[in-house]
């Protein structure tokens, strides 16, 4: 068994208003095809016979709304990380919290003789911010540095051994030997074909939340629809017999465009793959992700 986590920020679950909520208004096949239709309030829990859709808890019993750094913590270490802090914190992990990530679901998968892989691909420049101690990275990509896990490059994004944060290569800042531009469809299958080589890959896709907090520099709509057209490509030749994806955020932003802040919605847990019950039903909230893909993967 090998596992896909595809994780998205500020991805919550919304009102059934298309006014409000992006999820609404987004032409979403993929979505709709896997699942016989979108999660909203009135109807957060989805499933079909290739899928299981479970809303998640991001609020962890702390008051304030929840963030980044805390939320992704909690993710991949199975601490409450809130709690143990007394607030939602983020969007970058501070000193209370960077501890905590020395002993996360990379460290542990390894240990248990796991292959591990972060698929995110860096730029030439965040290698060099980083060997200034000048970078600012988010506790996801804190957690695979803090394991060893490599940091994939340019290198790997034009053998195809990788994903951009944009999906398709647009924005990518090297000029000089600028990727070509491929569709969200094709960043699906290559992250696919990488996670045939390891136990456990992870993609950290970031927009959904930038599309939250700046609705003017980038559609929700938009980034919804390619980030369907991207799930159609990691499905495109998915071995439901022998591997699992799982989609998942941190907290809810992009499926309330009445605020630019946060929300206390639950999150979506998505997962698709022959052991999808095994999985989603021990999912209540962020907390429960990584000690059920330790029993998993064990």
């Amino acid at each position: 068994m090998r596992l896909i986590f595809l994780f998205l920020d500020g991805v919550g679950i919304g009102p059934r208003d298309p006014a409000v909520n992006p999820f609404g208004r987004a032409r979403l096949p993929v979505l709709q095809d896997l699942l016989g239709d979108i999660p909203f309030l009135d109807r957060p829990s989805l499933a079909s016979h290739q899928a299981v859709l479970t809303p998640l808890d991001a609020t962890l019993a702390v008051d304030g709304l929840p963030q980044s750094a805390t939320g992704q913590i909690t993710l991949l270490t199975g601490i409450n990380a809130p709690a143990h802090i007394g607030e939602h914190y983020g969007p970058y992990p501070d000193e209370r919290l960077r501890s905590l990530l020395d002993d996360n679901l990379f460290h542990r998968l390894q240990a248990r003789g796991r292959l591990v892989a972060f698929a995110n691909a860096y730029p030439p420049i965040f290698f060099e911010r980083v060997a200034r101690g000048s970078d600012r990275r988010s506790a996801i990509s804190q957690a695979a540095g803090a394991a060893g896990v490599p940091y994939r490059t340019h290198e790997d994004l034009l053998r195809g051994e990788a994903v951009s944060a944009s999906l398709t290569n647009e924005r990518w800042p090297a000029k000089d030997q600028p990727p070509p531009l491929i569709t969200a469809r094709a960043a699906g299958q290559n992250l696919e074909r990488l996670s045939r080589q390891f136990d456990f890959t992870l993609f950290e896709f970031f927009l959904t939340d930038v599309a939250g907090h700046r609705p003017a520099r980038l559609s929700a709509e938009v980034i919804l629809q390619q980030l369907d057209e991207f799930i159609g490509g990691i499905l495109a030749q998915f071995d439901h017999e022998h591997a699992l994806l799982l989609i998942t955020s941190d907290h809810g932003n992009i499926e309330d465009s009445s605020t630019r802040r946060h929300t206390r919605n639950p999150v979506p847990a998505l997962v698709v793959g022959d052991r999808r019950d095994d999985l989603a039903r021990s999912l209540r909230t962020l907390a429960d992700v990584t000690p059920a893909i330790l029993r998993l993967l064990a």
